[in-house]
């Protein structure tokens, strides 16, 4: 079935069709159901290839995400697909495996399908990227870029608010000797979270901290513990994110300490599985939910505007106590 045949249908011009469709013009309330009624018994389907050509510029959103089986980004996906869908749009998700070749492959095809926004919520971003969307006047946002600029906006993690509020409820335990677990310092997230590590410890006056630079895996959380492991042990464990702390877990148990009791650990993101852990993870929460809304909000806003203006947009943390926490023993080490 074509327009044409909900107009001879309905007894108007398919320029009346187009206009209720679109709602790009008022027609009466009489004219619009003859047409929705037309619609409903043709069974017509409208064609949003063809729609979006007409008009230039598509309804589709563009998702690009680092790695699709890590549990932070499914919340942040969900989030942000319901939003565009309130607004009558639809979001493609795609997903880079942490490779800068499929990063730019992705943004070439969205472009190709002439999306006027894109949400890049990678840990890492080919600043060629930033400027190819810039200069095409693609709305982009990214997630903690540090740039703001015309058709680019950035989220900001306060990654530092958490760290800082593990290390006090740390020290509040007794803690002294505080390793960390993080992740690849390409990253500037890792960096972030590490360097925010190391301040908050030294202005806790804490003992010469350990740090180690791992993958964000729950394999690399297991044998970085290993290593800590040696000879004497910190008495607790910061992770950089909740799947190195569940290989934390993992290898406490395999060595047969106890958690919290030998030794207390803190993940961060506070994924769905944090609460599942046996016993369950301490950690910082990182709203998934709100990154994805506030992604799409910074879309919105800018295609809205003419100008394009880009803004900077905050998204606070806070710790998450639970049971892997505890008052520290006098001494940790074995």
């Amino acid at each position: 079935m074509s327009i044409r045949d909900v107009a001879a249908r309905a007894g108007v011009s398919t320029a009346t069709v187009s206009h209720v469709l679109n709602g790009t013009r008022r027609s009466s309330p009489d004219t619009q159901q003859r047409v929705l009624t037309a619609i409903q018994e043709l069974g017509y389907s409208q064609n949003q290839a063809g729609r979006d050509l007409a008009r230039g510029r598509s309804s589709l959103l563009g998702l690009i995400i680092s790695d699709i089986r890590n549990p932070f980004f499914p919340e942040v996906t969900g989030a942000f697909q319901e939003q565009a869908l309130l607004n009558n749009m639809d979001a493609l998700v795609m997903n880079t495996n942490y490779d800068a070749h499929r990063t730019m492959s992705s943004v070439k095809r969205l472009m190709g399908l002439q999306v006027p926004g894109v949400a890049i919520l990678t840990s890492q971003i080919d600043p060629a990227v930033v400027s190819m969307l810039a200069e095409h006047k693609i709305a982009a946002v990214y997630l903690d870029l540090g740039r703001v600029d015309a058709s680019i906006s950035n989220i900001v993690l306060d990654y530092e608010h958490g760290i800082v509020e593990v290390i006090e409820h740390l020290t509040k335990l007794g803690h002294r000797r505080i390793a960390y677990i993080g992740g690849p310092l390409h990253l500037h997230s890792a960096q972030r979270r590490k360097n925010a590590f190391l301040e908050s410890a030294m202005q806790m006056g804490l003992e010469a901290p350990q740090t180690i630079d791992a993958d964000f895996t729950v394999k690399g959380g297991y044998f970085a513990t290993s290593k800590l492991l040696n000879g004497s042990w910190p008495s607790a464990i910061v992770a950089g994110n909740d799947l190195t702390a569940i290989g934390v877990l993992h290898r406490a148990y395999d060595g047969g300490l106890r958690v919290p009791d030998d030794l207390s650990v803190v993940g961060f993101d506070d994924i769905l599985f944090a609460e599942y852990t046996q016993p369950a993870l301490t950690t910082v929460s990182v709203p998934r939910i709100e990154i994805g809304r506030v992604a799409f909000q910074a879309l919105w806003t800018m295609i809205a505007d003419p100008s394009h203006t880009g803004r900077e947009y905050w998204v606070g943390t806070k710790l998450i106590t639970r049971q892997t926490t505890a008052v520290a023993k006098v001494s940790a080490s074995g």
